[in-house]
């Protein structure tokens, strides 16, 4: 004699990890995400005061911390979509190759870094502007690069 399996037996094992449904906890992991994001705001938003001090103090011996704290900002800015300013620090990243491997302008770099905060600062709604202060970013990395 064969018995066909209890599809639905399955199905309700399937429907649970450990002791928790799978929407439960699915609900759980975004909660804890949605946490996280604000924790990341708060060290991005950190990570650009540091690099605004940094900045601001012009010391030829930071010079490779303005790269590391970008990268940071990069990796902060990403995880909570806060595109802009990813892109701005990308651009620094860039600007700070560039010079590196020439002559150093601390006013190039300044402007990174306002911009970067700008954009920060600004509500998703005000994308023209961000587009514009991108551009801009932009136009100074390519005059870097003549």
């Amino acid at each position: 004699m064969t018995t066909k399996p209890n599809h639905n037996s399955l199905k309700r094992k399937l429907a649970k990890v450990g002791k928790l449904p799978v929407e439960e906890l699915a609900g759980r992991s975004q909660l804890n995400i949605d946490l996280m994001k604000d924790e990341f705001e708060v060290v991005m938003r950190n990570q650009i005061e540091e690099l605004t001090d940094i900045v601001r103090a012009k010391d030829p011996a930071s010079i490779r911390a303005i790269y590391e704290m970008s990268s940071q900002i990069i990796s902060s800015a990403s995880f909570v979509k806060a595109d802009w300013v990813s892109r701005a620090a990308q651009s620094l990243c860039e600007v700070h190759e560039i010079m590196s491997a020439g002559k150093w302008d601390w006013e190039a770099i300044g402007v990174h870094g306002k911009t970067i905060q700008l954009l920060a600062s600004l509500e998703p709604s005000q994308e023209a502007v961000s587009q514009s202060l991108l551009e801009g970013l932009g136009a100074v990395v390519a005059a870097k690069r003549a």
